[in-house]
């Protein structure tokens, strides 16, 4: 078997890539830069290995020129990685674009969700090259190294070279997404999943606080207006790949919690929205989290979460619950929940 090594690499860079990839959709803190940073080497990296791997696979049908079910999965293994790879790449380079009503963005996360499962079976089929002499020693680990290395140089020299060409993808943020309609009240209203409730009756709405507190407490809307004083500019930033910063007015979460007096025990705080759909935060780290009733001075609309919604800086955007009802102090912390909402 020619380049032993390449499958182990190649099956190392990718379990890598899905990893980072997960994690770069989960990070919204500019500190949590690294994360799409060692997602993006991964992708320059992974293309290298791919030159090695079609010597590969093309010795491989030279030698067994026939169709099986084994060799059409793992075709299409092939097919998806690269189109996993050429999504990446366009919307990166070419800036904004979509399919089918979906970002490219997004595409390359169901490809690589798709990749992921046929990944899995191949490796486990395919077991047995572990085992071939030079798949595992010290040389595949050099040349990973290498491989690596060549994709830091390759990631260091792309934004200088968008930025040399004006391509708009030297303007995306640093978790991929590009700006749209910053402090002008007009972005994107979307959804996460299937958290798409009707209008809210205003007359019958109201926010509780519950749970672990001394004063659990009911809001009406005239009172929670009448609280609503405080602007923030914070920066909202969508898995589907688009930013924007905005002006907001509303409450601080901390105000309505301190007035509740959380009992020595809590430790996080629940946000629910009228569907159900809910995210928990730590209780200590909610200083700059709002309850906001506007943006850009206008009173929100119900695509963007009316009458009540969250700003959660540095959180990516399915953080930000809309059209919320309920918030619950809960004893247990915050990672007690799923790492992306599953509705």
């Amino acid at each position: 078997m020619p380049h032993p090594w390449i499958n182990t690499a190649l099956l190392i860079l990718l379990s890598l890539q899905l990893i980072t990839g997960l994690g770069a959709l989960m990070s919204g803190n500019p500190s949590q830069a690294w994360i799409a940073a060692l997602h993006g080497i991964g992708a320059y990296a992974a293309v290298l290995a791919l030159g090695w791997k079609s010597i590969v696979i093309v010795q491989a049908i030279r030698r067994r020129p026939r169709i099986t079910p084994g060799r059409i999965a793992f075709l299409l293994l092939t097919a998806l990685l690269l189109l996993t790879l050429v999504s990446g790449y366009l919307w990166t380079y070419g800036g904004p674009s979509y399919l089918g009503g979906f970002s490219l963005l997004t595409v390359h996360g169901f490809l690589a969700v798709a990749l992921m499962t046929l990944l899995i079976w191949h490796t486990v089929a395919r077991w047995f090259i572990v085992r071939v002499p030079g798949s595992t020693d010290r040389r595949m680990w050099l040349r990973l190294a290498g491989l690596s290395l060549a994709g830091v140089l390759f990631w260091r020299s792309a934004r200088p070279l968008q930025a040399a060409l004006e391509l708009p993808g030297a303007q995306r943020r640093f978790t991929g997404s590009y700006e749209t309609g910053s402090f002008t009240g007009v972005f994107p209203r979307v959804i996460w999943l299937f958290d798409n409730p009707a209008p809210i009756d205003v007359n019958t709405w109201t926010l509780s606080i519950d749970g672990a507190v001394t004063h659990p407490r009911r809001y009406s809307l005239t009172e929670i207006a009448s609280l609503a004083q405080e602007t923030s500019s914070a920066l909202l930033d969508c898995t589907g790949g688009w930013y924007t910063e905005q002006e907001w007015r509303g409450l601080p979460l901390r105000a309505l919690l301190d007035a509740a007096a959380p009992l020595h025990t809590a430790r996080s705080v629940t946000v629910e929205s009228v569907t159900g759909y809910r995210r928990r935060f730590a209780l200590d780290q909610l200083d700059g989290y709002l309850l906001a009733t506007h943006v850009a001075d206008s009173p929100l609309s119900h695509g963007h979460g009316y009458p009540l919604r969250l700003v959660a800086p540095n959180r990516r955007g399915y953080e930000w619950v809309k059209w919320i009802v309920r918030i619950h102090v809960n004893e247990s912390g915050a990672h007690w929940q799923s790492p992306l909402p599953l509705q």
